[in-house]
């Protein structure tokens, strides 16, 4: 009876003694997944930081509520100047800390050195018992940068160890945050620094430039570079696509000017600035008699005779004039109007569009044996909105420009004005950047930088948001498809010409994209 009592007394004991090792162990459990989502919490909110303050702040706010502590005290060090950024509760003497800091001798002192001569400072300043305070620095690339402190904790007790490493871990996270943003700002300041000397290079290097010389540092412009080297080797006809004011006839010239016709003569005709009338008189050229009052003239095929002829908007020629110029290139051969006499003529032709020609043959405008004649190779240019890394290159180009034709000297473009181009859609293209830089040139003072108030209005306001865009009188559908041709344009360009990623942000089916690019003439090549 007596030894089963004392076993059953027994099994009490180290049941109570096993309950409470299970006790502390549940404690000790409960403290650790308190301390990780506390340096969890600290981590996420220091990713959010945007300068040294909001970091500091934050530490201080979590570790002091963590610990409970009475006061607490964040400062920073810019330049040996000490500043505090944070102070809870009633720490006195504040601008006395801060002066004291500046003579401290933390030179070459260790951590532990460093955070001993804070603790001896602030602690004698405020009277305060050194056992029941918490200092830690804060060091970035080997510099102090700051300090934290905590004051006594409400419940009276010491810190203990894990304080010290919660608030260890916790700091050393802020320093890689700090670091980070001193690397982003070391990198921001050498970007502009860059851009600035990228800018004078540029303004020095197309002021030794041919206005010829096809400006763009672009891939898409690489593109048409490399394509511009290789076709100016042959001598097969060539096919320009490309809105109005891009440089097509840049680009004829300049396979023009790369090839061995070179030395022979480049004439560019365009053909919306010829009567449908006098078409064939221009290009094959007339005799004497064959009008009254008309006197032989040769036209643009015997003036381009071992060079090239450059035909600008193709697709604008009439169908009867289109004929004759085929037959032209298949005979090189060309009869004048009233003339019997066929006159052999060399020539390579260039030809340049900003209309889908596939689509004007399937509407009847234009010959399809003349489109495989005259589009053996083809150069796609990129509208300027395509390429908005050249637009600061060509503007820097034309400035350079337009200065020595006036006599002015400028001294270049604020980063602000450099954007606000960048921002504008350009529907002119190049040449609507062209008459925009000739204006300011035009206007600014000798010596002035380009600055906002230079720029045309309608810049300025189309990029500037929630300003309503200028309406212009036009029919609605042909409004409604230039928005959603531009929406297409911008989704393609970010989705890297991903249509079923295209499809889902414009909540679209794949087909129904499709559709819309066919009936708005948006080509695979552009994308």
């Amino acid at each position: 009876m007596y030894a089963r009592d004392f076993s059953q007394k027994s099994k009490t004991y180290l049941n109570l003694i096993f309950m409470n090792e299970i006790d502390q162990r549940i404690w000790k459990l409960e403290h650790q997944v308190f301390q990780l989502q506390t340096l969890f919490e600290t981590a996420r909110s220091l990713n959010q930081a945007r300068n040294p303050q909001q970091i500091y702040e934050q530490i201080l706010a979590t570790m002091a509520g963590t610990f409970g502590a009475r006061e607490a005290l964040a400062l920073l060090n810019e330049d040996d100047q000490w500043h505090v950024v944070a102070n809870r509760g009633n720490i006195k003497n504040t601008e006395k800390i801060a002066a004291d800091l500046k003579h401290a001798q933390f030179q070459g002192a260790t951590t532990r050195d460093q955070q001993k001569i804070l603790t001896e400072l602030v602690t004698s300043t405020n009277l305060s018992d050194s056992t029941f305070t918490l200092w830690h620095v804060i060091n970035v690339r080997d510099e102090m940068v700051g300090g934290f402190y905590f004051g006594k904790k409400i419940i009276g007790e010491p810190y203990s160890r894990e304080d010290e490493d919660l608030l260890r871990t916790a700091v050393s996270s802020a320093a890689h945050v700090l670091e980070n943003l001193h690397l982003y700002s070391e990198l921001e300041q050498a970007r502009e620094r860059l851009a600035v000397e990228n800018l004078t290079l540029r303004q020095q290097v197309r002021k030794e430039m041919p206005s010829t010389d096809i400006i763009g540092a672009s891939i898409a412009m690489q593109k048409v570079h490399e394509n511009i080297d290789n076709f100016a080797k042959s001598d097969a006809a060539v096919i320009i696509r490309g809105e109005t004011g891009t440089g097509k006839e840049l680009v004829a010239r300049a396979i023009h000017y790369q090839s061995p016709r070179a030395d022979g003569p480049f004439v560019a005709i365009n053909c919306t600035a010829i009567p449908e009338s006098l078409v064939e008189s221009e290009f094959f050229g007339i005799e004497t008699g064959a009008a009254t009052g008309v006197t032989k003239r040769i036209g643009y095929f015997e003036q381009a005779h071992s060079g090239t002829i450059f035909i600008d908007e193709i697709g604008d020629m009439p169908l009867s004039s289109q004929a004759k110029v085929l037959r032209t290139l298949q005979e090189r051969t060309v009869r004048r109007v009233g003339g019997l006499k066929e006159i052999h003529v060399d020539v390579r032709i260039v030809a340049a569009t900003h209309k889908d020609l596939k689509e004007e043959i399937k509407a009847g405008r234009f010959r399809e044996d003349l489109y495989y004649r005259i589009g053996v190779l083809e150069i796609h240019i990129p509208p300027l909105r395509q390429r908005l890394n050249d637009i600061a290159i060509l503007a820097t180009h034309f400035l350079s420009e337009k200065e020595s034709k006036v006599g002015r000297a400028l001294k270049g473009f604020r980063p602000d004005v450099l954007k606000i181009l960048q921002k504008y859609d350009w529907p002119g293209n190049v040449r609507e950047l062209e008459n925009e830089i000739e204006r300011i040139v035009t206007l600014a003072d000798d010596g002035d930088f380009v600055e906002e108030h230079h720029l045309s209005p309608h810049i300025v306001n189309d990029t500037e948001p929630g300003q309503d865009d200028e309406l212009f009188l036009e029919n609605l559908r042909d409004a409604v498809d230039r928005l959603e041709k531009r929406m297409i344009h911008k989704a393609l360009s970010e989705c890297k010409g991903n249509k079923s990623e295209v499809a889902r942000i414009l909540g679209l089916s794949r087909l129904g994209l499709q559709k819309k690019m066919n009936r708005l003439k948006i080509s695979e090549k552009e994308i």
